[in-house]
């Protein structure tokens, strides 16, 4: 199933099941990111960057499949809390990202 949204690098579409952020430009592959990011920038930093930025979508997508298993309210709160909290990680480490290598 496809999200609404067109990568920003590569112009397909991006599918639910695939990591992706938002950055300056919109939505984006994680991969083209990362791939455009890398080639704009070697440095062991962003390098760890993106690790960090690739961990955080991948909780976002188990947070998502966690969710969908646990009928516990207490547990589906929780669960919905650390996926928000993932999503705010990711979406920092995106636009330091961003700024510091897409825009610089």
């Amino acid at each position: 199933m496809s999200t609404r949204w067109s990568c920003a690098i590569c112009s397909r579409q991006i599918a639910w099941s695939e990591l992706f952020t938002f950055y300056s430009k919109g939505a984006v592959h994680f991969t083209c990111f990362k791939e455009t990011t890398i080639s704009k920038d070697k440095s062991d930093e962003v390098k760890v960057l993106l690790d960090a930025l690739e961990h955080e979508l991948k909780m976002i997508v188990a947070y998502k499949g966690y969710i969908t298993m646990v009928k516990n309210d207490d547990a589906k709160r929780l669960l919905e809390e650390n996926e928000k909290d993932a999503e705010k990680h990711a979406a920092l480490l995106t636009k330091l990202i961003d700024r510091h290598v897409m825009q610089g």
